[in-house]
């Protein structure tokens, strides 16, 4: 590996190089060494994320797991930019990407830090076992594990609960198989996520449903349960962060945050119902159609954001440099909005097309008129032009053409 192979990068704090050959590519498997710039706003709201977690949760000493480092930019960035740091483990099952990882650590000065630095060259699932079992008084559990593949995560969950801090530890997992997520591969979802999903205007709210239904289960065949802190869809991923906890008792409250959506292809109605499936109805309560009934699930019918946790992330979001600053707040504001409402939302566009109206009300107004009638309405992360609103879809249409 020689300078004139590789190109010095930036982002956040940190310094890094990526090969040059990569550099000219389309992110994918191809590359040397896999680095995505899309993803830079994954890595801002991932060390907000970890600094809020500090905080709120008392973590003096950090010990963090990024599993599949790749270059090591994201990693550089959490010891660059989040404290309290004691150790993290670098990894990546890549000898070329170990290569660089070390390469820019040293560019970083990162070597001479106080910081335990261990890179390793190994399968995730591997790293997360063997951690696993060195775990004693002396050498605790991780109380941080990023997991962010190139596709599902599926296949590191389980590997990484029998890692993780089991009170209160933070798992962070991506999820970049959006058509298997939302619907368009639905068996490979079904397969990878044991739930059936659906392909509709609400499909990522539905995908990161089933993500966070997955792994909670997941955590419950380890003893343990999860509290969603954040979840967020953005261009081609969902990011997820939860919380671990052992409580049994609190363990099985979590079984009622399973169930099914319920979606009418005929006439848009959609509800939800708890995990007996003897409670599916024949006909659509609102069109009485049979043929066009569908279902996703199982899924999480339960809160997907902490709204303590988002409100401490918007506070130090205000200090922070990044450029997707302003992208963030918006993100951030929309989730807090969005979390009491009810699941699926409504595209305006969608709507306004199909009721062939000349112009498209502009979505504040909407929002007001809803809450004027006494309904609730929010606007969604997961879809800037969309609503979120109680008031039933009818009833929604008349408020487009009135406007």
């Amino acid at each position: 590996m020689e300078k004139k192979d590789l190109t010095l990068m930036e982002e956040g704090l940190a310094a890094f190089y990526i090969y040059n050959v990569d550099k000219k590519l389309i992110p994918s498997k191809k590359m040397n060494v896999f680095y995505n710039k899309r993803m830079e706003i994954n890595r801002d709201i991932s060390n907000l994320c970890i600094n809020t977690y500090r905080d709120l949760f008392d973590q003096n000493e950090l010990v963090i797991v990024d599993s599949m480092a790749a270059s090591g930019v994201s990693a550089i960035r959490m010891l660059k930019e989040c404290s309290n740091v004691k150790k993290i483990f670098i990894n990546d099952k890549n000898p070329e990407a170990v290569k660089l990882i070390k390469k820019n650590i040293g560019l970083n000065d990162l070597d001479k830090e106080n910081v335990q630095i261990e890179i390793t060259n190994k399968d995730a699932n591997l790293l997360f076992l063997g951690i696993a079992s060195d775990s004693t008084e002396r050498q605790k559990n991780p109380n941080i594990i990023s997991i962010d593949p190139f596709g599902t995560p599926n296949i590191y969950i389980d590997s990484a609960f029998k890692a993780i801090q089991k009170l209160n530890g933070l798992m962070c997992i991506t999820a970049t198989d959006t058509a298997v997520l939302f619907g368009v591969r639905k068996n490979a979802c079904i397969m990878k996520y044991l739930s059936k999903p659906l392909h509709t205007e609400y499909c990522k709210e539905i995908g990161a449903r089933i993500l966070i239904s997955f792994v909670s289960r997941v955590a419950n065949i380890n003893k343990m349960g999860i509290i969603p802190l954040l979840t967020f869809y953005s261009g081609h991923f969902i990011r997820f962060f939860c919380l671990t906890f052992k409580n049994k008792k609190d363990i099985s409250k979590n079984f009622k945050k399973f169930g099914y959506i319920l979606h009418c292809n005929n006439c848009g109605y959609r509800s939800t119902i708890g995990s007996n499936i003897l409670n599916f109805p024949k006909n659509c309560p609102v069109c009485d159609s049979i043929k066009d009934l569908d279902y996703a699930g199982p899924l999480w019918i339960g809160k997907i954001h902490d709204i303590n946790f988002i409100n401490t992330m918007l506070i130090s979001n205000k200090n922070s440099k990044s450029p997707n600053k302003k992208r963030i707040e918006k993100l951030l504001t929309y989730a807090i909005e969005e979390n009491d409402m009810p699941i699926s939302y409504y595209n305006i566009h969608m709507l306004c097309q199909k009721l062939k109206l000349d112009s498209i009300p502009k979505i504040e107004d909407i929002i007001n008129v809803i809450k004027e009638l006494g309904h609730k309405c929010s606007r969604t992360h997961f879809d800037f032009l969309s609503i979120k609103s109680d008031l039933e879809l009818s009833h929604i249409k008349k408020v487009l053409v009135e406007l």
